[in-house]
């Protein structure tokens, strides 16, 4: 057998040559490969072919270096070696099916909730932006001042301020109206009562994006009595007929004529309509004596939802600051005699779906949160961040069982180089795979996530390249920030120290997968304690005495037709009557609001002895006499209406935020006192409960209780007994006997208040789907450390069993240290539990403390999810035969 003769010297010449071809570095590099080929061709074909073979070799291997550079020239290998990374890690997927499955699942989990939550919270930011003039278009806020305080703060403006503003400032290019309004639409014999309805300026087609199939732009709403509606109205009436120039009714009274038909307008619109009816035919409406109409020139009148498109680049606060002068100019005078103060800022639309929460929105029940949205974005990045933790604790935990795969490679000639490609390579196909698994999530469980956030997001997002550069530069993130210090820890091991059994576990690393452990548990715990804390909130607003009673409530919209005749009041108490015959039915009540219905209705009012200048704005609830006693409201002091008080035309009733409002000290005290309201003296005769008008998140304001015996708004029935169908039928066909022509409307009245409460349910569902995920993925990281704990533990636990350790000891042992860390995430998350959630309780009028319980609970319930979690590895481990673990290794 031929052996190596280290004496044996390659020609000098050809040494000479490579001196003079390459810096000391590359010499090196070079002679040592050359010199080790020469001796084994000395021994094969003898030394003077060997020289001859030495003396090609060192003039061919310029080929593979750049000189210039004085860098090795790689040829490019990238196919076959991307082909050999691939190779080796489907073996060590296959080698670890475990570990490979863990960090597979928990980065794909991770990235399908994050795309869930980043294609939600796109959705809540995308309202209003496919207007083509988003970034230019504001709506005009109204908010009056009253000694210095906020009286009023409304998303619907005065009709004169949008001709106002065309007039004064040269940024607006152009201004529209929408008066929200409802009524009974007739066309031959379909009858509908429609909600979605506007009074529209003829800009309101340009300036916003709502696209016609029939009728032209520029004269849709031009002329008076006409009508734009949309496709499903025009399906809904007209069938397959053309519907341009047919003629709908409107309440009885008003005749329009189809001008255009406009797409539907898309979900994520604030402002959204069935009927555009011209604001031409609400000015032949208003008009007065001298012509003129209250719909153009009233500064009082303040449910106009108004929006003006601006010049690009204006600079909204100057803007504000100038028209406030021209304002002033305009209207000072009547300021300082009423003592008040009236401003219009603008509002950009793309804010008005998040940030926005003012008195008559658009469509209230629709309202986003943008605290909420803020934080669902958090969360996601969050649950993606554990994914990838998950991935670097796994793969540094396994890196002692890797290390000699590195030892062997850098024996063998691999480069630090190779070795950080290969480990980031690795990380690249795992996240690909994951990636393409949690797209894979998405797509099946679109319709679920929708369902339970009751949203309305489609498989459109695919098509969106804003979507995929997302989802590309989440999979580069991940697979650069998860593969890094894994690839950088691995690859600086020594070969001698690896191949010599001399490497341990560093301290470093240890504390570094601690460290990533606690902010992973941390995290979850926040998320956990967050979801209690909202579904606390939730609970407590819908628990809360709101000082009526809503139970068994039918409510039945009015007629429209009847409010102006003069036998509406007779015919209203005959209906009265013949329902009461029923016994299913106990008490009924007409009125102009319900509780959870908006009161628009406002009014001035003061102490009579004040002067004009003391006027302030009440909200009105039109009643009868069976209002408070119908819905079970408190009378605190005083007495309610009735019909033997001939003079209660003359007289009021206040709730009891009205009190201190108009400067009263007690009840009491309000009683038989005289107030100017609707510009003539009124008596106070009762004052009643601060019951909940509206949701409990907001204060009780202060409201006015006018008898309104010709109110037809809605009509209340509290309900007797459980067959509430059969009750329903019979108020049916006495309601179509007494009112024919008019649709019969109803709902029952907890769920008509509580659809408030939309958004934090929502919330509430959305956080805990989400806090679910993340304790999954953190749970699956916890799982994969202790089976690698134990695993490294094996020879430690068969001597602790061989000793007479028992399996609850064993258990103990293992179990210990994820345990401690899971109390110390608890201490972190704690504070930032409260700090965050408390902020976030501040929004509502009627709020819970959070208390220790909540801290206690998601605290116990993580450390009992991590007990189980690693505990079910670690009894399999003890329960082992000590034997098999005394020959581990």
């Amino acid at each position: 057998m031929n052996t190596y003769r280290g004496d044996s010297k390659p020609p000098g010449i050809g040494t000479f040559l490579l001196r003079k071809i390459y810096d000391d570095d590359l010499f090196d590099d070079v002679s040592g490969d050359l010199q080790e080929i020469y001796s084994n061709k000395v021994l094969t074909h003898g030394r003077i072919l060997a020289s001859a073979f030495y003396l090609i070799d060192v003039v061919l291997s310029v080929r593979n270096y750049d000189l210039k550079s004085r860098k090795k020239i790689t040829q490019n290998n990238s196919i076959p070696m991307f082909k050999n990374y691939l190779k080796i890690t489907l073996r060590n997927i296959s080698k670890n099916k475990i570990y490979s499955g863990l960090n597979i699942i928990g980065l794909a989990l991770g990235m399908a909730a994050c795309l869930f939550i980043l294609q939600y919270v796109s959705y809540e930011r995308s309202y209003d932006k496919f207007h083509e003039n988003h970034e230019d278009l504001y709506r005009v806020r109204y908010k009056v001042y009253r000694n210095g305080e906020l009286n009023i703060d409304c998303a619907a403006a005065v009709p004169r301020v949008g001709p106002f503003m065309k007039e004064k400032m040269p940024e607006v290019r152009a201004f529209a109206r929408a008066y929200p309004t409802s009524g009974v639409v007739t066309y031959k014999e379909t009858k509908f009562r429609e909600e979605r309805m506007h009074i529209a300026d003829p800009d309101f087609l340009k300036i916003f994006t709502f696209p016609l199939i029939e009728g032209d732009v520029e004269t849709a709403l031009a002329e008076p009595n006409t009508v734009v509606i949309s496709e499903t109205a025009a399906k809904k009436y007209f069938g397959n007929t053309d519907p341009i120039g047919k003629m709908m009714n409107v309440d009885g009274e008003h005749s329009v004529s189809v001008t255009a038909v406009a797409k539907d307008v898309p979900n994520n619109s604030h402002i959204k309509f069935d009927f555009l009816i011209s604001y031409e035919t609400l000015n032949n409406q208003t008009r007065n004596d001298d012509g003129s109409s209250s719909s153009e020139t009233a500064w009082g009148w303040y449910d106009f939802n108004t929006y003006v498109l601006l010049e690009p680049g204006t600079d909204i606060a100057d803007y504000d600051t100038r028209f406030a002068e021209y304002l002033w100019d305009e209207r000072g005078e009547t300021f300082e005699k009423y003592n008040f103060k009236a401003e219009f800022p603008l509002q950009p639309i793309t804010d008005i779906h998040l940030y926005s929460n003012l008195l008559q929105e658009s469509e209230p029940e629709e309202q986003g949160d943008g605290d909420a949205v803020f934080f669902l974005t958090i969360i996601a990045f969050f649950i993606l961040l554990i994914a990838w933790i998950n991935y670097v604790n796994l793969s540094t935990a396994r890196s002692i069982e890797r290390a000699k795969e590195v030892g062997i490679r850098k024996t063998m000639g691999a480069y630090r180089k190779q070795l950080i490609y290969q480990f980031i390579s690795e990380s690249f196909i795992l996240n690909l795979i994951a990636m393409i698994l949690g797209l894979g999530i998405v797509v099946l469980g679109i319709k679920n996530f929708n369902q339970l956030t009751d949203s309305q997001l489609s498989l459109q997002f695919l098509l969106d390249p804003v979507f995929w550069i997302v989802l590309v530069a989440i999979f580069i993130t991940g697979s650069v920030f998860s593969g890094l210090y894994p690839a950088f820890i691995l690859s600086s091991y020594k070969p001698v120290s690896v191949l010599k059994g001399r490497l341990s576990a560093g301290r470093s690393g240890n504390y570094l997968r601690r460290i990533l452990v606690v902010f992973q548990f941390a995290a979850s715990i926040t998320l956990i304690a967050g979801t209690i804390v909202v579904y606390q909130q939730l609970g407590h607003m819908k628990a809360l005495d709101l000082g009526f009673d809503m139970t068994e409530t039918l409510v039945v919209k009015g007629p429209d037709v009847f409010g102006a005749d003069s036998l509406y009041e007779s015919t209203v108490e005959t209906f009265r009557n013949e329902l009461l015959k029923n016994p299913e039915i106990g008490q009924i009540t007409a009125s102009s609001n319900v509780p959870g219905d908006e009161i628009f209705w406002t009014n001035g009012i003061k102490k009579h002895t004040e002067g004009r200048d003391s006027y302030k704005i009440i909200y009105n609830v039109g009643i009868d006499y069976n209002y408070f006693p119908a819905y079970d409201i408190e009378i605190l002091a005083g007495r309610n209406y009735g019909p033997t008080f001939t003079t209660d035309t003359g007289s009021l009733i206040l709730n009891e935020a009205a009190i201190p409002y108009l400067g009263f000290e007690s009840a009491e005290e309000a009683i038989n006192q005289k107030v100017t309201f609707w510009g003539q003296p009124k008596t106070i005769v009762g004052i009643v409960d601060n019951y909940n008008q509206m949701s409990a998140k907001a204060e009780v304001s202060p409201i006015a209780f006018p008898l309104v015996l010709r109110a037809s708004s809605y009509y209340t029935l509290k309900l007797k007994g459980d067959n509430y169908q059969s009750a329903l039928e019979k108020v049916q066909a006495e309601y179509n006997g007494f009112f024919p022509g008019n649709p019969f409307d109803y709902f029952f009245l907890d769920e008509f208040f509580n659809r408030q409460y939309n958004n934090e349910q929502k919330f509430s569902r959305v956080f805990t789907l989400f806090a679910g995920f993340a304790i999954i993925v953190a749970c699956l990281g916890l799982f994969g450390l202790s089976s690698f704990s134990a695993l490294q533990r094996t020879k430690e636990i068969g001597i602790r069993k061989a000793i007479g350790a028992n399996i609850r000891n064993i258990v103990f042992l293992l179990s210990r240290e994820f345990v401690i860390l899971v109390l110390i995430a608890n201490v972190i998350a704690w504070p930032a539990v409260y700090f965050i959630m408390d902020n976030w309780l501040n929004n509502f009028a009627n709020r819970i403390v959070i208390g220790l319980p909540v801290f206690l609970f998601s605290g116990v319930l993580v450390i009992l999810i991590a007990i189980m979690t690693v505990g079910y590895k670690t009894v399999l481990t003890a329960r082992s035969n000590p034997v098999n673990a005394l020959r581990y290794e």
